[in-house]
């Protein structure tokens, strides 16, 4: 394992392990490290040419693989065309489509590619392999297939040039390339979550780009399929959960907008037209749009900050803090809004602690812990067959009891509230079973374990509980509301999945045909991204690319952040990382916790430290742009990239406890400073925004923990 990071963490990667080596790497410069091991990968000639030249699906399983890419896909590169940019389709080719089948669900989306065997165009469904470098013409149009235009991104930077830019050795790129490629589909590259950087669409989407090129997207060895379960949450076996009786239509869903501008581009939005109609000839938004992006939470909570593009009346908020996790909201200008009823009228919070955010809300509502609560999920990687964990409450809930024996929670709000306002899906004859026969949902238990019965049922059922894991688990004792909650039938079944906390299917079901993942659903990797391709910066105009490109971070408007400021006075950047043993909440409610670390540092490589004169234990300030100061204590260490400074995540905290709290009936609740100990880190503001916006991701929206400009001195 190669494991490319600004900061040693101490996880899975510890100077000691065996057959694992951390490199250190420039904070955001992942897509740039992925994009040097392409040109190296293309260069060599290191990729699965067999599995690129597949065209389809079902020609690639045909051809032992478990996924296919659009390598073989023409891109229309024809200014005298009006698709110039797009994917050709089969009228641009002169082609005819497959008549559609009316009994279908959706449509199936055809591509134009050049047929290796004929040397013709061809739909990609009507030939087996494409060609994954051809430049001609087609029907009297240029085109270029998409494999070519990937080739020509990681090709517009030499390998010294992405070692310069990653501060990782240009030998280390060509080696981990090397060994990637030189095990057939048995590698893989990942990264969980996003990578928090203002410019982390590239290093998100250059992991599964490189799978692709040798072909190990769900395959054994390679980068299996992730979160294969049961249907528990949805249409199951045994319950209809996601099937609601009375479900009022949208009148225009299409249009609806989620309030993070994302789903939309910015030149299609009724704002811009409407602009446009008024008169305005180039009209710039207030805030950026994101055409490619899903929902984004920090996005979600600007827009609301600057009632943009439009206010939002109520802000309902559960198990989050999102002021604080994005770096750079927390600040003054921000709280103040977040006070004020004419921005926010009404801020309903729901959680288990008081937290930054929750802390300006009009009602807070109480919820239930990880130990108190219910949730079936399916799991994150570590697990290559198919399974759900099940949590289900350990102890009884210390929130206040409510009217029926509950317990205050999110589901027993929301269930509250949805019967006062009338909404279907809530109170009696709510849900129904495959039987037809209507049951209430009242609260979380009326809910989940109807959850675990559709778990238990799939497939082939589970056996009865054990009377043996009866005894042992005190499963006898729980309570008559659960019980109740699925039928006398099912009961046993759902006590033995509870007593195994989830279900999961033998290791070796996974095993499909000639080295696949059993539950590998039709995967395809776009080299060429049609959507992307069709957007453009907001206030720029500029075309974005449709594949992974050489970017440097952003700001809204597509400049640099050396456009703006001086490198050499800003030298560093930041890693903002979270620490073995330590997560926003563990700082807050564990004494434990605190013994071990009670504030974090501002991390320094050792060659940095020496540079500055700082030794271990100072006290230093670091700054960015924006004016905003962090002062702690450095920690000089070997485990820190050359030009990157380190913060732990979690600490700095001006709630959770750290405040004192009035309620109303009651004393004040004296809080515990120790909670707030340490550093929050402070990331700039966007200067192009004219509105209090901090830097982000210009096409992914990440909020940018982890990058910026900042100098360092001594306090």
């Amino acid at each position: 394992m190669d494991v490319f990071d600004p900061v040693l963490g101490n996880g899975c990667c510890t100077p000691g392990a065996k057959g694992i080596t951390w490199h250190p790497i420039k904070t955001a410069t992942n897509g740039q490290l992925a994009l040097g091991m392409t040109r190296w990968i293309i260069e060599n000639k290191a990729y699965n040419a067999d599995y690129l030249g597949f065209t389809s699906y079902k020609a690639a399983v045909a051809g032992g693989f478990a996924s296919y890419t659009s390598a073989t896909f023409l891109v229309i590169d024809d200014e005298s065309s009006a698709n110039n940019g797009k994917l050709m389709t089969a009228a641009d080719a002169g082609l005819t489509e497959p008549e559609a089948d009316p009994t279908a669900k959706t449509k199936p989306t055809y591509y134009v590619v050049m047929d290796a065997e004929k040397n013709e165009a061809a739909l990609n469904t009507d030939a087996e392999r494409g060609l994954i470098d051809f430049e001609g013409e087609v029907n009297g149009i240029k085109v270029r297939s998409a494999f070519l235009y990937l080739k020509d991104s990681a090709f517009s930077n030499t390998m010294d040039e992405y070692a310069e830019i990653c501060g990782v050795p240009r030998e280390t790129i060509e080696d981990v390339a090397r060994e990637f490629t030189s095990h057939g589909v048995k590698a893989a590259t990942t990264g969980l979550g996003s990578t928090a950087a203002a410019n982390g669409v590239s290093s998100m989407a250059a992991y599964t780009f490189l799978n692709a090129l040798i072909g190990s997207n769900q395959m054994l060895g390679g980068m299996v399929a992730r979160r294969i379960g049961a249907a528990t949450t949805a249409d199951g076996k045994r319950y209809k959960l996601s099937t609601i009786a009375g479900k009022p239509a949208l009148t225009d869903a299409k249009n609806c907008q989620n309030i993070g501008r994302t789903k939309r581009i910015w030149k299609k939005t009724d704002e811009y037209k409407n602009r446009v109609a008024a008169g305005e000839t180039d009209p710039k938004p207030l805030l950026p749009w994101f055409s490619h992006t899903g929902v984004s939470d920090n996005q979600a909570l600007i827009s609301a900050l600057c009632k943009y593009p439009y206010q939002a009346k109520i802000v309902m908020s559960w198990m989050t803090n999102t002021l604080q996790a994005t770096s750079g909201l927390l600040r003054d200008s921000v709280l103040e809004r977040m006070k004020d009823t004419s921005i926010i009228p009404l801020h309903i919070a729901c959680d288990v602690v008081i937290g930054e955010h929750a802390q300006y809300a009009d009602y807070i509502v109480p919820d239930t812990n990880p130990f108190e609560s219910f949730g079936v999920v399916t799991n994150e990687g570590f697990f290559k067959s198919k399974g759900n964990s099940v949590r289900w409450p350990a102890k009884t809930p210390e929130t206040i009891e409510i009217s029926g024996g509950r317990h205050a929670s999110f589901e027993a709000f929301c269930c509250d509230v949805a019967k006062v306002c009338d909404m279907p899906g809530f109170g009696d004859n709510a849900m129904t079973d495959v039987d037809g026969k209507t049951w209430p949902l009242n609260d979380a238990c009326d809910f989940f374990l109807k959850a675990v019965a559709n778990l238990a049922y799939d497939a082939t059922p589970v056996d009865d509980v054990a009377s043996k894991d009866m005894k042992l688990q005190a499963l006898d004792n729980l309570p008559e509301a659960w019980k109740n909650a699925v039928s006398e039938e099912e009961w046993p079944k759902v006590l033995n999945v509870l007593s195994r906390g989830g279900r999961f299917w033998p290791m070796e079901d996974c095993i499909g045909k000639n080295g696949a993942i059993k539950y590998a659903t039709e995967n395809l990797t776009h080299f060429y991204s049609n959507r992307k391709a069709a957007d453009a910066n907001p206030y720029t105009g500029e075309k974005l690319s449709g594949t992974l490109t050489n970017d440097p971070e952003r700001f809204a408007d597509n400049s640099t952040l050396e456009d703006h400021y001086s490198r050499e006075e800003y030298p560093f950047r930041s890693t903002n990382y979270k620490p073995r043993f330590r997560s926003i909440s563990f700082l807050a409610n564990s004494p434990i916790m605190r013994d071990l670390c009670d504030h974090n540092y501002l991390e320094l490589n050792r060659d940095d430290a020496k540079a500055l004169a700082i030794k271990d234990g100072d006290t230093i300030k670091i700054t960015n742009p924006s004016g905003d100061v962090m002062e702690g204590e450095a920690m000089v260490r070997g485990g820190i990239a050359e030009g990157t400074f380190g913060v732990a995540y979690g600490y700095g905290h001006r709630a959770y406890g750290a405040q004192d709290i009035a309620i109303e009936g009651e004393q004040t609740r004296k809080g515990n400073p120790a909670i707030g100990s340490g550093i929050h880190l402070q990331t700039m503001l966007d200067p192009t925004i004219s509105e209090i916006y901090p830097l982000a991701d210009p096409e992914g929206t990440s909020p940018g923990r982890s990058g910026g400009m900042y100098k360092i001195e001594k306090a």
